[in-house]
């Protein structure tokens, strides 16, 4: 497995170093930390910080460590792509941005959208990561999520929450009218067999720990965000891109889903 850790010399991605450490990665994994000089960078910080990921994680995996110079997420996608990395980190959140400094939106966007790879954002990281939020699809599983992701996770000692959210109606109107107990409880049904499942494959993909399950409904972005808030929860893992057998339609829609949880969460977000 090779991971790609990005900084840019701040506090804030140095951070990304300590939820690698939480989130326990097989200590084969490989590691390279790549610093990227933007013009006008202070290259003694972009070394200060890159030696400092080397004593988190060095210890603990190999390390290869990478400079390259020019526009930060130039930089990145130009690396991804001569690279096959499992997982692309980088750190954002607080009052330093990092590597996504004051463009929060359209860089993380740009990168979410072009790596086509698993995505990490470390934002607000604890000392100890508790609690994890796995979010299902609308209508399915979301079953490459649940394998990944559960797999990554594994061996940390976090409680799991599985959400899934019911959509609202398309025309954003509550409808008045009582909903029948027959729709009702199959409406309850669904979501318990996608949740069921879910844990299921979360569990075949070697998590121990408790997993609670959470029903919503409503709009999806807006239901996400307060079951993050009111649970407290730490790192949201949450699925996006095309994947083969996906509706395209639907590839599309978890893409621009992704985009607003990536601009309004200030926990960690995986994208897998």
């Amino acid at each position: 497995m090779k991971l790609l850790i990005c900084t840019d010399g701040s506090s804030v991605s140095i951070k990304t170093a300590d939820l690698f450490i939480d989130l326990r990665f097989h200590t084969s994994t490989q590691i390279t930390v790549l610093g990227v000089n933007e013009k006008g960078s202070d290259l003694e910080n972009l070394h200060a910080a890159m030696d400092l990921i080397d004593q988190k994680l060095g210890s603990i995996y190999p390390i290869d460590r990478k400079i390259r110079n020019g526009d930060p997420i130039e930089e990145i996608i130009s690396e991804a792509l001569e690279n096959s990395y499992d997982l692309v980190a980088v750190g954002g959140g607080g009052g330093q941005m990092g590597l996504l400094n004051r463009k929060l939106g359209s860089t993380t966007k740009k990168l979410a959208r072009k790596l086509h790879t698993h995505f990490l954002v470390a934002r607000n990281v604890p000392k100890k990561l508790e609690k994890v939020l796995f979010c299902t699809g609308s209508e399915a599983p979301a079953s490459m999520t649940m394998k990944l992701g559960g797999e990554w996770i594994s061996n940390s000692d976090a409680k799991i929450g599985l959400l899934h959210v019911l959509p609202q109606k398309s025309d954003g109107m509550q409808s008045t009218v009582e909903e029948p107990d027959a729709s009702a409880n199959n409406r309850i049904e669904k979501q318990d067999k996608i949740l069921t499942q879910a844990s299921n494959e979360l569990k075949n993909a070697g998590v121990r720990n408790e997993i609670n399950f959470r029903n919503r409904q409503g709009l999806v972005v807006d239901e996400i965000i307060d079951e993050l808030s009111d649970g407290n929860y730490e790192l949201l893992v949450v699925g996006a891109h095309y994947q083969p057998g996906q509706d395209r339609w639907q590839g599309t829609l978890f893409d621009d889903i992704t985009d607003q949880l990536l601009n309004r969460c200030t926990c960690s977000v995986l994208i897998i």
